[in-house]
């Protein structure tokens, strides 16, 4: 329990961190994306809660070829791959912008093996309004 307190604390200054490089977005903000929520989503494995940070489409590619999916077709094939690899946790690596989209890396483990995934969130959008609009997931 302690292991798993001192785990996020890591994570909550992971974010703090990359939260002050990201531009127009920060902790607490109502009009722009909340991004400990969303590594929230995927340290969990809420398909539905990540889906609602989607633009209208979502391009996926969980260890296969790439895809784009409506919100309600990518709510399906993410809630698949979380039954299918269960989560044991998310660490963010690494964020960078370019032009108008951003990235976040991390690495995702599953749960009750040695799997670790890497997984690229990349957004979309405005500094007032960025939307989830790719997740790649590859083997690390």
């Amino acid at each position: 329990m302690i292991r798993s307190r001192i785990g996020r604390f890591e994570l909550l200054l992971c974010i703090i961190a990359v939260l002050s490089f990201l531009p127009g977005v920060t902790l607490g903000q109502t009009d722009t994306l909340d991004i400990a929520d969303i590594l929230e989503h995927v340290s969990e494995g809420d398909a539905d809660a990540l889906v609602k940070h989607a633009d209208m489409y979502l391009e996926l590619a969980l260890l296969e070829q790439t895809r784009r999916y409506t919100r309600s077709q990518a709510l399906y094939v993410l809630e698949e791959f979380f039954h299918q690899y269960a989560p044991g946790g998310f660490g963010l690596e690494h964020s960078m912008a370019q032009g108008d989209e951003w990235w976040l890396i991390g690495s995702y483990t599953v749960r009750n093996e040695r799997q670790i995934f890497r997984i690229y969130l990349r957004f979309g959008g405005s500094f007032s309004a960025y939307k989830l609009i790719a997740i790649q997931v590859i083997r690390s």
